[in-house]
This record gives C-alpha cells, sequence and structure tokens, in this order.
C-alpha cells in the first residue's frame, strides 16, 4: 500500500476536477466551430473570431484565454491565435484517424447525463441500454469511432497477410454491430471493388446507415440487416468479418452465439478482425497506464448492460467457437486489436 498526505491526495483530486472542466470547454470549442476557424486562419483574434462565428465577445475572450492556459491554444502578446501542435488534427479535422472532437461532445452530451444519474441506477439496478439513447447518440457514436475507422481501413486490414491483394481486388466484408455505417462507408469508399454487409440490432442505427448509404450512392454496395438472437440474416462466406467496439457491448451470454456466426460465416481462409478494449484480469492490473481506457468504459457503461472481456475471456470464447487468435497488439489509448482465423 502506497502512503500520501492529504495536500498530495487533493492535488490528485483536483486533477480530475480540472479535466471536466476542460472537457466542456473542448465540446464548446468544437460544437460552436472555434477551432476549425483557428485552424483554417492562424492569427485570428478573438475579436475576429467572434465576428466570424456571431459570438457574444466577453464569452469568446475568456474562453480563448482559458483554452491557452489549458494549452489547446497558443497566442503571441496582440492576442493572435492559433491551434497548439497537434490539436488541428485532434480538434479541427474529422477526417484525421486522431480526430476526438466528437468523442468529447459524446461524454458531454450523453454520457455525462448517465454519470449524473449514477446514484440513482446504483440503488434501483436499473440499467438503461446503449439502444435506448436514441437515434442521435446512435450517430454521435458512428462520429466518435471515425478515427478507428480510417485507422483499420488504411492501416490495420492491408497490413493482415494476403488481405491488402483481396481488398484492391474485391471481396465480401460483413462488419457486425454496424451501427450507423461509418465503417462501411469507410470501406468502400477505400475499396470500390468490395461488397460490404453489416448487421446490427439497433434499428435506430440501421435507419441511418441506410440513410448515409444512400447519401452516398453506396447502395448497390453496402446493405445493412437487423440481426437477431437467433443469428445473422445474411449468406457466407466472407472473406474478412470485423467487430469494431461493438465486442464489449454484447450480453455475455450472447457472445458465444454471436462468434459462432462468426466462424459459421467466414470463408475458410477469412481473417476475423476485432478491435475492442480488454478489462485487467487483476486488481494489480488496474493502475497501469494501458488500463485507464478499458477501466473508465466499463465504469462510464456500467448502466449501460456492458461487461468488458478479460484477456482471458476473449481467447476462451474465440477457441470455443474454434478460430485461433494470429495476433493481439494495441492501438490507440487503449484499444485491444485481434485478428484471428479457422484453422486450416
Amino acid at each position: 500500500m502506497s502512503t500520501s498526505t492529504p495536500r498530495e491526495q487533493l492535488a490528485r483530486l483536483l486533477t480530475y476536477t480540472r479535466g471536466f472542466r476542460a472537457t466542456y470547454l473542448v465540446s464548446t470549442g468544437v460544437k460552436l466551430g472555434a477551432f476549425r476557424k483557428i485552424a483554417e486562419a492562424p492569427g485570428l483574434t478573438p475579436e475576429a473570431l467572434a465576428a466570424e462565428l456571431g459570438l457574444h465577445l466577453p464569452y469568446v475572450l475568456v474562453w480563448c484565454r482559458t483554452a491557452c492556459a489549458l494549452g489547446f491554444l497558443e497566442a503571441d502578446d496582440a492576442g493572435h491565435l492559433a491551434l497548439a501542435p497537434g490539436f488541428d488534427q485532434i480538434l479541427a479535422d474529422p477526417a484525421s484517424p486522431w480526430y476526438y472532437g466528437a468523442a468529447v461532445g459524446l461524454l458531454v452530451d450523453y454520457e455525462a447525463d448517465d454519470l449524473a444519474r449514477h446514484p440513482e441506477f446504483f440503488k434501483s439496478g436499473t440499467v438503461h441500454p446503449f439502444q435506448s439513447h436514441g437515434r442521435a447518440f446512435s450517430e454521435q457514436v458512428g462520429s466518435a469511432t471515425a478515427g478507428l475507422h480510417t485507422l483499420l481501413v488504411r492501416r490495420t486490414l492491408p497490413g493482415l497477410p494476403g488481405m491488402e491483394e483481396r481488398l484492391h481486388r474485391g471481396l465480401r466484408a460483413l462488419d457486425v454491430g454496424c451501427g450507423c455505417g461509418g465503417f462501411l462507408l469507410a470501406l468502400a469508399r477505400a475499396f470500390p471493388g468490395g461488397r460490404y454487409t453489416g448487421v446490427d440490432v439497433d434499428r435506430r442505427a440501421l435507419a441511418s446507415a441506410r440513410k448515409a448509404i444512400k447519401a452516398a450512392g453506396l447502395s448497390r454496395r453496402i446493405s445493412v440487416k437487423a440481426a437477431g438472437a437467433d443469428g445473422f440474416p445474411v449468406k457466407g462466406p466472407f472473406e474478412l468479418i470485423t467487430l469494431v467496439q461493438v465486442f464489449h457491448e454484447i450480453q455475455p451470454e450472447l457472445r458465444p452465439m454471436v462468434l459462432r456466426e462468426c466462424a459459421r460465416h467466414i470463408a475458410p481462409d477469412g481473417w476475423l478482425v476485432i478491435l475492442d478494449e480488454t478489462y485487467p484480469s487483476s486488481w494489480a492490473e488496474l493502475r497501469q497506464p494501458e488500463n485507464w481506457r478499458p477501466i473508465l468504459t466499463a465504469y462510464t457503461e456500467l448502466t449501460w448492460g456492458n461487461v468488458l472481456p478479460t484477456r482471458s475471456d476473449q481467447e476462451s470464447l474465440l477457441a470455443e467457437a474454434g478460430f485461433l487468435i494470429r495476433e493481439r497488439g494495441v492501438v490507440g489509448d487503449g484499444f485491444t486489436l485481434l485478428t484471428a482465423q479457422k484453422p486450416s
């Protein structure tokens, strides 16, 4: 057991409360388009920024000064603003794999409300599942995971043995838990020769997916269908099956069925790719820096009914479904990447 003084522990707590306020400042800057405007026109003053966006100048002045103090913005003595290095991609470029603005919005707009109700939920044991948050929530989740989609499409999938050639040639892929279709759209745009299918239990998200697919003119190459407890309403085989930040959202009792369905529909030489989060297996692992993301995800999504799997959970479930893990790695700030195949 470590020993710390009250002063040291208070400093730790204050760090977290400062981060709470900083999160809301970032969310405001993203929603108002302030970060993007400064990225487009470095050197803007707060006065010019307020005029460009039609905002109240006294509030904008304090926002700019605070963002500068927190390290998101830089300014010279005359108040000419620029984004601090790296934050152009993180807060002003939704196409970047580093973009985090939508994730901050998800935290402020939805997760904060659930967290505020935790005392109530803890007394009642009430579950407020993902699907009950509404269509706008599903769409926001899709935006928040767009960077992961880009990372998978540009780097991860082409790096699998033999996959880059198949992607360019055109293959059949199935995205399990496709949500609003963001990953399917990214895949279809990058590799136009393929045929892509998505399944999900969230019918609101599927409606958004169909709308986005139609708007992109990709209805002939992408289709999405509602899945149920009895399996996937699709016909394989698929050379690629993906689960992107969805496995931990599947109820534990349904996970064996989902992986059996993946095994049933995958081609003999196909790849199963799971990008998700892995919960620590012991108390000793709880303070390891690489586990912060899954620990906080597990707490935030506790009342959604989500249970994050441990490494042994993942490995035993995949083995029981007939998959052999080819590689396990860490992506970004704590995501687990699993690639697997059925043994030949």
